[in-house]
């Protein structure tokens, strides 16, 4: 029973450890994102996340400017510590009401499974932050 109280211990401190590097590489990450737009104004970030209990969760970070249009796009997707963030370049100059359009149609597609690709889903949720925090700030700034 001791032992298996040990392995139990060790297995949550490696688990901490592992979160506390992939909070530090996602933290870095966005920073490097942030310092290519830092000063310029009408540029917002806005970050998506979607996890899984089983199979790959994903992470996408966009930068958007105040006309909707995503200017820079990084994804992370996978299971493991060692998944990296990488550019997606098919999504820059895109509207983000088409990155919505385009997971409402896949959604269509596949009518008997739930869940799409966890990429999708993560790039959706900033997509839908960005039109409501922008939404948002232009309501406020023309009453």
């Amino acid at each position: 029973m001791e032992k298996l109280a040990i392995v139990l211990c060790i297995i949550l401190i490696v688990q901490y450890g592992l979160s506390f590097i992939q909070i530090k590489y996602y933290r870095k990450s966005m920073d490097s994102l942030i310092d290519d737009y830092r000063g310029k104004q009408g540029y917002h970030l806005f970050s998506g996340m979607e996890r899984r209990k089983v199979g790959p969760g994903a992470i996408a970070l966009i930068i958007v400017d105040e006309s909707y249009i995503i200017q820079k796009c990084h994804v992370l997707g996978g299971v493991s510590i060692l998944s990296k963030f990488k550019e997606v370049p098919s999504y820059e100059g895109k509207h983000v009401g088409a990155v919505l359009d385009e997971h409402h149609m896949m959604k269509q597609k596949l009518k008997k499974r739930k869940k799409g690709p966890a990429v999708m889903h993560a790039l959706s949720m900033a997509a839908e932050q960005a039109l409501v925090s922008i939404s948002k700030k232009i309501i406020t700034n023309v009453n």
